[in-house]
């Protein structure tokens, strides 16, 4: 039973791994894919089941593999190292953490499990924020699309916009008190499993690595298809034309970063959204603001966030989030006369 363990654990993360990797080489999905015309076509309480299932059909193969890599850094990860690596009492913490996140190509959702996996691997809450915050906002495929799609000019700011903008919230939730307290809490954790996984081998590694997954998995996944769900109804009703009306100027800017934490979408969807909006007439400050805010404070990403550290500490990084996006989009704004 216990090798069996391991297989399925093992098997089950090269997948997804295989998941991730085919619709970038093949570019097509690995899976089909459900698609909806118009959301407002479907009876009203139907509407989040049709989101949510389009989504899923998008992104279960993900799930996988970022449940289980959150298991497997949780698990397998030296505990001294990693905190010595990302400890929230050394500065260079913060640089690394938002240094290495864009390598990781998922959503501010798929995000959730290995962010807890860092967390519980020793690393200190004010980089683990860093880390979070940066994947989805600025990985490298989503600069690459920003580039090809948008320009390459809105790539390098939101690379900027982002890597300063994670690396100050983190810095700064380390030092609330509430921010303290979890860091404390993750802390005793990591030393008490410390204690308990001295000896440990490569099976009961790869044991606890999967029950770590399963456990991110019950407390994060519920909370993040609430958070889909209600999602769908700002796709369903919310007026892009009107949006992009009012999405131009100092407001505009304001706006595109307020209006991304409800407006959802997985990874990458967000450039293309963005993109139809500016040929609405979005300005190039604001789509910036949104490119930031949206994929760092998304609604479903801080439910599930909720679930693994205090929801004080997610509002806290949500609101610095937004800031960012709108200091960035401000910046841009003035630097490029781009009103």
């Amino acid at each position: 039973m216990r090798i069996l363990k391991v297989i399925l654990m093992w098997s089950f993360l090269l997948f997804g791994l295989f998941y991730l990797i085919y619709p970038r080489i093949t570019h097509h999905p690995l899976t089909p894919v459900f698609h909806y015309a118009n959301l407002k076509d479907y009876p009203f309480l139907l509407i989040p089941f049709v989101y949510v299932a389009s989504y899923l059909s998008r992104a279960w193969g993900v799930f996988i593999f970022a449940f289980l890599l959150g298991g497997v850094i949780s698990s397998f990860f030296p505990k001294e190292k990693m905190k010595n690596a990302l400890s929230g009492k050394k500065k260079t913490s913060y640089i690394l953490a938002a240094l290495f996140a864009p390598f990781l190509t998922v959503c501010s959702c798929a995000m959730i499990p290995v962010f807890g996996g860092i967390l519980m691997a020793g690393a200190g809450i004010g980089p683990a924020v860093s880390f979070l915050l940066m994947a989805p906002a600025s990985n490298i495929l989503a600069l690459i699309f920003t580039a090809q799609i948008i320009s390459g000019k809105l790539a390098l700011a939101r690379f900027i916009g982002s890597f300063f903008g994670a690396i100050i919230t983190g810095y700064i939730l380390d030092k609330t008190p509430w921010g303290k307290k979890e860091a404390e809490k993750y802390e005793k954790l990591v030393a008490q499993r410390v204690e308990e996984g001295v000896e440990r081998n490569f099976q009961e590694k790869s044991i606890e690595a999967l029950q770590d997954a399963l456990d991110l998995a019950k407390k994060a996944l519920p909370y993040l298809l609430v958070g889909v769900a209600l999602v769908s109804y700002v796709e369903a009703y919310l007026p892009r034309e009107v949006v992009a009306r009012y999405l131009t100027g100092f407001k505009g800017v304001v706006l595109g970063a307020v209006i991304g934490v409800p407006m959802y979408t997985p990874t990458l969807v967000e450039v293309f959204l963005v993109k139809a909006l500016i040929n609405l007439g979005m300005s190039p400050g604001a789509s910036l603001a949104f490119l930031i805010g949206a994929p760092m404070a998304s609604i479903p990403s801080m439910l599930g966030v909720s679930r693994i550290i205090s929801p004080r500490c997610v509002i806290t990084y949500a609101i610095l989030a937004i800031l960012t996006g709108i200091i960035s989009g401000l910046i841009y704004m003035m630097a490029f006369r781009t009103f």
